[in-house]
């Protein structure tokens, strides 16, 4: 394996990193509580919800290829930047579009209530990204070498953990519909706002790619379906995004699992610890493996033990009396996940062939497409539990009293055995995915020598510009 130059200094590293601090804040935030305020809280009727989805998706989808041309053919001489200008300027907004979700327009009216849930949902979403398609976008931009890259991933993924732990343990059971709620979402809208004003500061765009040849929206899409290992890859991103939607989302439905089976434990910390310690664990055993098994093989074997173990502690937390190993099970399948640090970076190296064959990065387009092809199991997931969750008698606000026996069974399905379904179909994209071993090699090796080239060009050119302005002041 060659040796490759671009290292992110450190500087770039934790400015970059720093974006995820926002991300937790927001993203974590909205993922979490959003469909609890919405479905639960405010009781907006299963049908109301579903068609929010459905709109939700649509919107979702198409928001992100534009985001990315928008990006791509951005005018640097004029902005400054081609990415770290909507970071900038859009941190503020994005942070308003996050408090608008959390304001009900009404507690009562079925028709205000879906108004606000697709309105300010919609809003929130096309901020979010525009800005976090661009905070994406630089890292691969900034370095083409693939542990630089995950290095970077997990420096993010450390700081977003220290962030979302404290703020996962408050709100974790605290109404959405509160007023002690609120005054909190407004705390993380300004500290976010500040801490992206960081990152925008702190990260660079590197010159030489800003004369790169400028595509139009229909060439740069067509430029992603030509390529099999971008195609492949939203196979598998299109699960992931799915099982996402599954978690976090529907935490306060699993609680209730968890209460009835383990009444009188701290379940907030021990979930805590599971989630984030064990999975971290995982993520630190996986970038570990990566020079010897690669990100694909480490994807491969992983989740084959987390689909397996998914779906066996589903059949013995069917025992009544075999319930509390849900536990045991939950350690076991979240060390699993821990390929998870290579789901962005994998994404980047569709990014770099497409370079290698066309001679210009399109960072935003390919992820902006990646997400017009993926985003829509972001709204799937939430339609399909609403579905079990009504099918298997879910009470609405219910507390765990007030919730029939079947509907335990409706959430463990939705809690492991649909993951462990989708898991095993995303292995199946995973396994065709050809960019690995010497292919991958040749590939990076191609890279470099073009980045080498495009600098020369760009140093060669910056010094003829400068000798000319040299010239013309001496003689005035």
């Amino acid at each position: 394996m060659m040796e490759h130059s671009e290292k992110l200094s450190r500087r770039n590293l934790w400015g970059w990193a720093l974006g995820a601090i926002p991300t937790g804040l927001l993203a974590f935030v909205f993922g979490l509580k959003y469909v609890e305020f919405f479905f639960d809280d405010l009781g907006l009727l299963p049908g109301f919800f579903i068609a929010g989805q459905v709109i939700y998706m649509t919107i979702n989808a198409l928001n992100d290829p534009l985001s990315g041309q928008l990006s791509d053919q951005t005018d640097r001489s004029r902005w400054g930047s081609r990415r770290l200008v909507y970071m900038k300027y859009g941190a503020p907004i994005w942070a308003l579009t996050f408090i608008l979700v959390w304001f009900p327009w009404s507690l009562t009216n079925q028709i205000t209530i879906f108004i606000h849930y697709v309105v300010s949902i919609c809003l929130f979403d096309t901020l979010l990204t525009l800005v976090l398609l661009v905070w994406l976008a630089v890292l691969p931009e900034m370095t083409t070498d693939i542990d630089e890259r995950n290095k970077a991933q997990f420096y993010a993924g450390i700081l977003g953990t220290i962030v979302v732990l404290p703020i996962f343990i408050v709100i974790a059971t605290l109404e959405p519909n509160s007023e002690g709620f609120r005054f909190l979402m407004l705390i993380f809208a300004l500290v976010s706002t500040i801490f992206l004003w960081l990152t925008a500061r702190y990260c660079e765009e590197r010159p030489e790619f800003q004369d790169d040849q400028k595509y139009t929206l229909m060439e740069s899409i067509r430029a992603t379906f030509k390529s099999k290992t971008f195609l492949v890859y939203v196979g598998f991103y299109f699960c992931q995004n799915f099982l996402g939607s599954l978690g976090l989302s529907y935490f306060f439905v699993y609680i209730l699992l968890l209460e009835r089976i383990t009444p009188g434990l701290n379940i907030l910390v021990l979930f805590f610890v599971i989630f984030f310690i064990v999975g971290y664990a995982g993520n630190i055993i996986a970038l570990r493996l990566r020079p010897k098994w690669g990100m694909r093989k480490i994807i491969l074997r992983f989740g084959a033990f987390r689909t397996i173990s998914s779906f066996v502690l589903f059949l013995i937390i069917l025992v009544p009396g075999l319930e509390p190993l849900i536990w045991y099970g939950l350690i076991v399948t979240t060390f699993a996940g821990g390929y998870g640090i290579f789901h962005i970076p994998m994404q980047y190296l569709a990014i770099d062939e497409d370079e290698v064959l066309n001679g210009s990065r399109r960072e935003g387009m390919f992820i902006g497409v990646m997400a017009l092809l993926t985003k829509p199991a972001t709204s799937l997931g939430p339609i399909i539990a609403t579905v079990v969750l009504t099918i298997f008698g879910y009470v609405q606000g219910g507390g765990l009293g007030d919730q029939p026996e079947l509907a335990f069974l409706g959430i463990k399905m939705m809690w492991l055995l649909l993951p462990a379904i989708v898991a095993g179909i995303s292995l199946i994209f995973i396994y065709f995915y050809p960019l690995y071993g010497e292919k991958l090699t040749d590939m990076q090796e191609k890279l470099e020598i073009l980045h080498k080239e495009k600098r020369k060009k760009f140093l060669t050119a910056s010094a003829a510009s400068q000798d000319t302005e040299e010239r013309t002041y001496s003689d005035s």
